[in-house]
């Protein structure tokens, strides 16, 4: 049930699209809107963002195996930007999908095939189903599992290494810094 819920969450912008009919997405709806362009960089970022991230990760991981470094911890690429990059990008691609749905279910012909009311609440409710996936994402990597059982881990070995202590001290959590 709880696995479930979970897929359901996340592709809750997905399933809200896939329930307008063909004929209104492709007769009352313009070709390209705004969001689709932004959700849509945002999820080629966002992808692109994770999975070089991991893609790092898992050279740095290959490397110490080979004996090529004694590194605790990854530092240097998106690592070095970013306590937790591969989890921004993440959330980046899902909220790239949920931009690019959002635009398409706030249109008066979407709202009115999901039922929805064409004034201020129907929007809020049509953004609420778009936003809910990338909230819940950011919920779980955040608070829940992701950025604090990995932080606790880190904590916990490299509490007494100097060179961790400053990485923790200047590489933000989450949101890069590109400067």
């Amino acid at each position: 049930m709880a696995q479930a819920t979970w897929v359901t969450l996340c592709c809750l912008p997905v399933l809200a699209v896939n329930s307008i009919s063909p004929g209104v997405l492709g007769t009352r709806l313009p070709f390209f809107l705004l969001t689709d362009i932004i959700g849509i960089a945002l999820y080629i970022g966002g992808l692109s963002f994770e999975a070089t991230a991991d893609k790092q990760k898992s050279d740095w991981m290959a490397e110490k195996h080979a004996k090529l470094h004694d590194e605790g911890f990854l530092t240097r690429g998106l690592w070095s930007k970013s306590r937790h990059p591969n989890y921004f990008g993440e959330m980046t691609l899902w909220t790239g999908i949920a931009t690019t749905a959002a635009g398409v279910m706030i249109s008066a012909p979407a709202m009115t095939e999901m039922g929805l009311s064409l004034g201020v609440g129907g929007k809020i409710a049509a953004l609420a189903m778009a936003g809910v996936s990338p909230a819940f994402v950011t919920l779980l990597l955040t608070k829940v599992s992701g950025i604090p059982m990995s932080e606790t881990k880190y904590d916990k070995r490299f509490a007494k290494e100097p060179k961790y202590q400053e990485w923790k001290r200047n590489t933000p959590v989450l949101f890069p810094k590109l400067w």
